[in-house]
């Protein structure tokens, strides 16, 4: 079996696996991103249970079964398009057995790169899944994955499919480079202070530390990028239903001003105005809305996702070398 196709399998399910534990924080801070609505960590586990209480255990998980299409090959994309510019480069280079901050930082770039254009339309997908409401009481059937797909590629064309995808790049270049780099370069300070390879604990915290860095120093974008890829969908009464609901959590609509770009535009905002219809709305605060619920999330996604990498690579190889 190719290393390639090893790293992709590898990575594809340790993402799945990283992503399906933290589902549930990821809806709930997605449907504050892309609304005005106050965000204070003490009222996630009000919004859980107004979730629950109104749309049953599973909506929060809405839009994983999106997620997982996607985090497959997304996840798998990065670490073997990672893994293979890393070989790449170690076998050009003179003596040496790793990669330079700088080396690091430039494969981790291109590797996000890649993989956000390979699979962006199931991001978009999940996305609107996620902010999409029906009630466990109602009949009918509730939005899918593929009719929500279907129906975005109807009203908007190809083109709508990659809505967010300006901002989506704009982050994950540092985003990926800077998760990579620390990574890679604490596991080799590991290895450099110790004289071993990093225990599955060290791995774990490094991994944390990446994506703690990564996800807040490109956190605007993300913001921006959940706005620009449900425009059109977020309702006064999905936020006071879901963010307020009995608990009495002051709950705010989407604003007139983005309604009135999203009809001007004919359906399409683009990244600069939507950053300017945020920072009116809400300020510069806008742009860090749910951070806090990233600092519990993303250190431990990211810690599960590269640690899980390692162990599968290597039972993968383990079976692939034994007779």
């Amino acid at each position: 079996v190719p290393i390639e196709i090893q790293n992709l399998i590898a990575g594809g399910l340790a993402g799945m696996f990283a992503k399906s534990v933290v589902a549930p924080i990821d809806r709930i801070k997605i449907l504050f991103q892309v609304t005005s609505q106050p965000f204070l960590l003490r009222n996630v586990p009000l919004v859980a249970m107004n979730i629950y209480q109104l749309e049953g255990i599973r909506a929060l998980w809405r839009g994983n079964s999106a997620m997982m299409l996607r985090v497959f090959p997304y996840s798998g994309i990065q670490f073997m398009v990672f893994d293979k510019c890393k070989a790449y480069i170690i076998r050009h280079s003179e003596g040496e057995h790793h990669l330079s901050p700088m080396e690091s930082l430039l494969a981790g770039s291109l590797a996000g790169v890649v993989s956000v254009f390979a699979t962006y339309p199931l991001d978009l997908t999940r996305a609107q899944l996620a902010v999409s409401v029906k009630k466990k009481v109602e009949g009918g059937h509730r939005p899918t994955f593929f009719s929500t797909l279907a129906s975005t590629y109807t009203k908007k064309g190809m083109a709508g499919l990659f809505q967010g995808i300006t901002p989506t790049v704009l982050g994950i270049l540092p985003y990926a480079g800077i998760a990579f780099t620390i990574n890679e370069q604490g596991k080799r300070r590991i290895k450099f202070i110790f004289g071993r390879d990093a225990s599955t604990v060290e791995k774990m915290i490094v991994g944390g530390a990446a994506g703690l860095v990564a996800q807040t120093l490109t956190y605007p974008l993300e913001v921006t990028r959940r706005r620009m890829q449900t425009n059109g969908l977020v309702s006064g009464n999905m936020t006071m239903e879901l963010l307020g609901g009995k608990n009495n959590i002051i709950a705010t609509s989407i604003t007139a001003t983005t309604e009135d770009a999203f009809i001007r535009n004919k359906g399409r905002i683009s990244m600069t105005e939507t950053i300017k219809i945020l920072y009116k709305e809400q300020g510069i605060h806008g742009f860090f809305k749910g951070v806090t619920m990233n600092w519990i999330k993303g250190p431990v996604a990211f810690s599960i996702s590269f640690t899980t990498y390692d162990i599968l690579k290597g039972w993968i190889q383990s079976q692939v070398a034994s007779p």
